[in-house]
């Protein structure tokens, strides 16, 4: 009776590729909270800004966002609480209070998600003006 198994050498290669791939596979997975995304982008040149949309890697743990706008000479820009969007979990955005001037901005953020671990960053965007 014929044997429907692959030769040995098949088998081997097929384990090896998988004892290879599996690690990078995991290493893609978001197991940890972090920043996947924004509008603006880090170093994007805008016009204005209506809205600063974050989108993390998991939903946060409720009450845990924070997003400071922060203009050139170091000042906190007011703006809007952060409101998590109710079609993405996921992202959470702020508005300022006021148009903004032209000129470099930083985002800082901080949050947390199911893994208990409170996380943080910042980029920066320039508004080039109308």
């Amino acid at each position: 009776m014929k044997s429907t198994l692959p030769p040995l050498r098949t088998r081997l290669a097929i384990a090896f590729s998988l004892v290879m791939v599996g690690p990078v596979l995991l290493a893609a997975t978001p197991f940890h909270f972090g920043l996947a995304r924004s509008v603006p982008a880090d170093e994007a040149t805008v016009h204005e800004v209506l809205e600063v949309k974050l989108w993390f890697t998991q939903s946060p743990s409720e009450g845990t966002v924070s997003i400071r706008l922060i203009d050139a000479a170091g000042e906190a820009v007011a703006t809007s609480e952060p409101t998590r969007d109710p079609e993405d979990d996921k992202a959470v955005s702020i508005a300022p209070s006021a148009p903004l001037e032209p000129g470099n901005y930083t985002i800082a953020w901080r949050g947390m998600g199911d893994d208990g671990h409170s996380v943080r960053g910042d980029f920066g965007f320039t508004v080039a003006g109308h």
